[in-house]
């Protein structure tokens, strides 16, 4: 299985702290990164919100995404009811 460094990004683009995942896709490391992004906002002050992620696998940036944005094309990917 590939392994994958999801950097939690700031509203400046610094990195808050990484998380490393070990997953057999981008689309399972990706899964992940919005679990631990969840996990993190509910309790974070304003000042430690993660408001971008990208991941990397090695030396090489596979994805990188504003939250905001990110939720929103996932909202429009949804099925109609």
């Amino acid at each position: 299985m590939p392994d994958f460094r999801c950097n939690m990004l700031d509203q400046r683009g610094n990195v808050l702290f990484p998380a490393d995942v070990v997953a057999e896709d981008l689309e399972a490391a990706l899964r992940h990164a919005f679990n631990v992004f969840h996990k993190s906002n509910r309790a974070a002050s304003l000042s430690k919100r993660v408001y971008a992620l990208e991941v990397w696998a090695g030396t090489s940036k596979l994805f990188t995404r504003e939250l905001v944005a990110l939720v929103g094309a996932m909202e429009d990917r949804k099925p109609t009811k």
